[in-house]
């Protein structure tokens, strides 16, 4: 594609949102940022990458932390605003790319060529997912896949104007049931081609 783009996806769990950031990434040719935003966050600022997921992943305790000003004495904020501010960069470069989850489609809303889906699925189709991808019995896939949803939603939420998996946050939503994951990521690749004029 001659114009630069960046592919802005948010997902349910188990329902094969970063497996199809991932054919998209390979089927344009640009790379995928996804976990791998906090490796190179802790690769810049020379610290265990383990320990900044760690932080990445937990709910802010807000009897522990206050904020003052702007400022605050939350570790997970704080890691938090580390990946804004390096998804900013990869907004400023020239670089297209496909980014999987970490607020993007707000981070990245004011750039051009930003394209923000959302990848959502049946919930019997996600259970059943869940089941074989962790080799899990249907009681414990479904209580991973709900809790693994209440965390990214409160992530998001909490650092997004736009609901997570809502609408109107979104410029498209896919639900992959119907196509799994690699004819979803074909019914996106052709979406943004049309976006894009192409």
């Amino acid at each position: 594609m001659a114009k630069r783009f960046i592919i802005a996806i948010g997902r349910e769990f188990g329902s094969g949102g970063k497996h199809v950031g991932r054919a998209l990434a390979k089927e344009l040719g640009v790379n995928l940022y996804d976990r791998n935003i906090v490796e190179k966050v802790a690769s810049e600022l020379e610290v265990d990458s383990e320990q900044l997921m760690a932080y990445a992943k937990k709910k802010k305790r807000p009897f522990f932390h206050k904020t003052v000003k702007g400022h605050t004495t939350s570790f997970e904020d704080h890691v938090a605003n580390m990946q804004f501010d390096y998804i900013k960069k990869l907004g400023e470069s020239d670089e297209s790319f496909v980014i999987v989850g970490r607020c993007a489609e707000e981070i990245l809303k004011d750039y051009d060529g930003v394209i923000s889906i959302f990848v959502k699925g049946d919930r019997e189709y996600r259970i059943a997912r869940v089941m074989k991808q962790f080799g899990i019995d249907r009681p414990s896939a479904i209580e991973k896949m709900d809790r693994h949803d209440r965390t990214r939603k409160y992530y998001h939420d909490r650092y997004c104007k736009g609901k997570w998996g809502e609408v109107d946050t979104y410029d498209l939503c896919v639900d992959a049931t119907y196509f799994g994951t690699e004819g979803t990521a074909d019914f996106i690749k052709e979406y943004i081609k049309r976006r894009l004029g192409e």
